[in-house]
């Protein structure tokens, strides 16, 4: 994001992937509205692959650097991923972000919504990943009180390897690893938190929570601290965007 003035134009956010997906001959459709703002899917690469790929950004709107570092990873990558195909999220959020609010319109926390379909938008979502596979999910937040970056990691089975450390690794280069032991109420090592699937935010299933339940493999949520520069903040998912892909790369 090259002026802190557009963080928040979900206008030209959209113009941006559009004008990328037309580049690469991806797929954009309008899948919901949000306050009369379209939401959009985004599916690149093949409908038949074996390495589908979920990232989603902007749940909450007053989380910028997590959309325009999806697009950034993305305006890089362009077609040398392709072994992957993935089903992206550009902005599940636009009132939020365009108002700088972690909720929509509503006042709802759409990170709370989905153990229902009663928001249109999360009901979309459910619909259409209802017969799909992930080897991977990735959501993309970040932290008012966050000290450095931190994520959230949930394996399928009992798989266990360096990855989550490998990529809070590569965004360290930009923002140090978030050194408490303790944050938003679970125990982290590292920065790396793996919370019991029995314990959930009493508030409502997060999107991450729903993807691990049969849809996804495993699942990442990424978190930079949002009191951080922008630029900074950008890089740093960039480059955890990018590690946490890499295990596909041949």
């Amino acid at each position: 994001m090259n002026h802190y003035g557009q963080v928040h134009d979900y206008k030209l956010l959209i113009k941006r992937w559009r004008v990328l997906v037309r580049k690469n001959g991806w797929k954009i459709k309008k899948i919901a509205e949000s306050a009369d703002m379209p939401v959009y899917e985004v599916f690149a690469g093949k409908e038949d692959s074996g390495n589908l790929v979920y990232i989603s950004a902007g749940i909450h709107g007053d989380e910028p650097a997590s959309v325009w570092a999806l697009y950034s990873w993305f305006e890089m990558q362009s077609q040398s991923h392709d072994e992957l195909s993935f089903l992206i999220y550009p902005c599940l959020n636009p009132y939020g972000l365009m108002n700088n609010i972690r909720f929509d319109s509503d006042g709802d926390d759409l990170n709370r919504s989905w153990g229902s379909t009663e928001k249109s938008l999360i009901s979309q979502i459910i619909g259409r990943t209802k017969q799909l596979r992930f080897s991977m999910a990735i959501n993309l937040h970040e932290d008012y009180d966050a000290s450095g970056i931190y994520l959230y990691e949930s394996l399928g089975g009992k798989m266990r390897d360096d990855l989550a450390m490998d990529i809070l690794s590569s965004g360290s280069k930009y923002i140090p690893v978030d050194s408490r032991k303790k944050i938003e109420g679970r125990w982290s090592k590292n920065g790396i938190i793996r919370p019991s699937p029995n314990s959930l935010p009493k508030e409502g299933l997060p999107e991450a929570v729903f993807l691990q339940q049969g849809l996804a493999k495993r699942t990442f949520v990424l978190e930079t601290p949002s009191e951080y520069d922008l630029r900074l903040r950008i890089k740093a998912q960039v480059a955890m965007i990018q590690k946490a892909t890499s295990k596909f790369s041949v």
